[in-house]
C-alpha cells in the first residue's frame, strides 16, 4: 500500500511539472534565469528587486507586454520591459486568408533602461519563429543601446536590417520604438 502511494505521488509530481513547463501562447514566458543575469550584468548589482511596474502597466499605450521597475533599497534603478512580437511565418505576411494565428508566430524578448529610461540592453530569450533567428545575435540587439525615449528610429537607417530575417527584425525595432514611446508619456 505504501509503495502504490509512493508511486502516485511521483506520477502526480511529474504531471504538475510536466504542465507547468508550458504557457498559453498569449503570454510571454518568464525568463527569470536569463532576466536576473542580465539586470545584475547591466546594473551591475546582485541586490536588486523586480518590482511590477502597475501605474506603466496600466497606461493607454498598445503595448502586449508588462513592465517592472527595478529596484535596490530606496533607489529605482531603472525599468524593465518584457513582451512578445509576432513575426511572420513563411509567406504568412503574404497570405490573404486573414487568420492571424496562421500568419504569425512570435518571439519573447525583454529589455532593460536606465533610470532615464535609455536602453542599456536587449535580449530575445524564446525565439518561436521559424525563420529569422539572426536577431538574437547579441550584436545586432548591441544596435538599440542608449536608444533615448525621443528619438525616432528608421529600419534600415538607424537599426541595421538583416537579411532572413528583416520581419521578425523590423518588428522588434517597431515594438522597442512604441514601447520607449509609451515611455516617454
Amino acid at each position: 500500500m505504501i509503495k502504490g502511494n509512493y508511486f502516485t505521488t511521483w506520477a502526480m509530481l511529474a504531471l504538475v511539472i510536466f504542465l507547468t513547463a508550458f504557457t498559453p501562447s498569449g503570454n510571454p514566458v518568464l525568463a527569470d534565469k536569463k532576466i536576473t543575469k542580465a539586470v545584475i550584468k547591466t546594473m551591475k548589482t546582485s541586490d536588486f528587486v523586480l518590482k511590477p511596474a502597475d501605474n506603466l502597466n496600466r497606461l493607454l499605450c498598445s503595448v502586449s507586454g508588462s513592465f517592472y521597475y527595478i529596484l535596490s533599497g530606496s533607489d529605482t534603478l531603472g525599468t524593465l520591459y518584457k513582451g512578445r512580437v509576432n513575426s511572420c511565418r513563411a509567406g504568412g505576411c503574404s497570405l490573404s486568408s486573414g487568420d492571424e494565428a496562421i500568419a504569425f508566430e512570435y518571439f519573447d524578448y525583454f529589455f532593460i533602461t536606465d533610470s532615464k529610461n535609455n536602453v542599456r540592453r536587449v535580449k530575445v530569450f524564446n525565439y518561436q519563429a521559424t525563420y529569422g533567428q539572426e536577431i538574437m545575435s547579441r550584436g545586432w540587439l548591441n544596435q538599440f543601446n542608449g536608444l533615448s525615449p525621443g528619438k525616432k528610429l528608421e529600419f534600415g537607417r538607424d537599426i541595421e536590417a538583416i537579411s532572413g530575417a528583416t520581419v521578425s527584425a523590423k518588428a522588434i525595432t517597431d515594438d522597442i520604438q512604441k514601447v520607449l514611446t509609451c515611455l516617454n508619456q
